[in-house]
């Protein structure tokens, strides 16, 4: 090729490319339906999909809150059941099958059931804090008894030395007690105010996405590109044995 002509190589490739647009016209769209088809096959698309988000709140226990455990519970469910812990308190189920009143009605029963046991869980737990304060206040009226006992006894003129001062001691003692007692009562108030019950967010079911449109879009620009790809190589090979011959 003569330094002419190869200053025209581009113009010669876009000729090439506008003598062969027919291929354009073929192998972007088949891509397009072979990458469609490729995309049904690997994903098997249920036709309705069920999904369901549970706020488990204050509740951390593995048994309620790790995936493998949960799907364990539902040995029973028809459909195909999957849970993700999205994030730190919100569970994600989904439930996929081809019959909607079924993933509806396995979806329910997945909610219901393992709403319940939460539900059951942070009662017991409010429950066992709500007896733990409730020991913690007796125990502060107690406290308080014996220190205005004390500082009445203290008050006595006829105590000795000596009983002055294991009064004294016994008084600093349930004052320290008093003040700590205090202290864990008011924290457990305050992490009642601020607990987290579980709850369920949202409950759903819907046809299954089927990601046509993005297979579809995904395989003609591949298909542009491969096609771009073959004529090049075509080309060179073309001018390639053009010029040994």
């Amino acid at each position: 090729m003569s330094a002419d002509k190869q200053r025209f190589v581009l113009y010669e490739y876009l000729l090439y490319f506008w003598k062969k647009k027919l291929l354009f016209v073929i192998i972007p769209p088949i891509m397009a339906l072979v990458t469609f088809l490729g995309v049904q096959f690997v994903l098997n698309h249920a036709k309705y999909t069920g999904k369901a988000v549970v706020f488990t709140g204050a509740i951390n226990l593995k048994d309620l809150t790790n995936p493998d455990n949960i799907v364990a519970k539902f040995p029973d469910i028809k459909n195909k059941m999957d849970v993700v812990v999205t994030e730190e308190k919100y569970v994600k189920i989904t439930v996929k099958g081809d019959d909607e009143k079924s993933v509806q009605n396995d979806l329910d029963d997945i909610v219901t059931r393992y709403n319940k046991e939460l539900q059951e869980h942070s009662q017991k737990r409010l429950d066992t804090t709500m007896a733990y304060l409730n020991s913690l206040d007796e125990r502060i009226k107690t406290l308080q008894t014996s220190i205005e006992h004390y500082n009445k006894k203290l008050d006595s003129p006829s105590l000795t030395p000596q009983q002055i001062e294991s009064t004294t001691d016994l008084l600093v003692e349930a004052q320290s007690d008093l003040t700590k007692t205090m202290e864990t009562a008011n924290r457990v108030r305050s992490d009642l105010v601020f607990y987290e019950k579980p709850s369920v967010l949202s409950e759903a079911v819907a046809p299954s996405k089927s990601y046509a449109k993005e297979a579809i879009a995904s395989g003609l620009v591949l298909g542009v590109f491969l096609t771009f790809i073959f004529l090049i190589l075509l080309k060179y090979v073309f001018d390639a044995r053009r010029y040994y011959q």
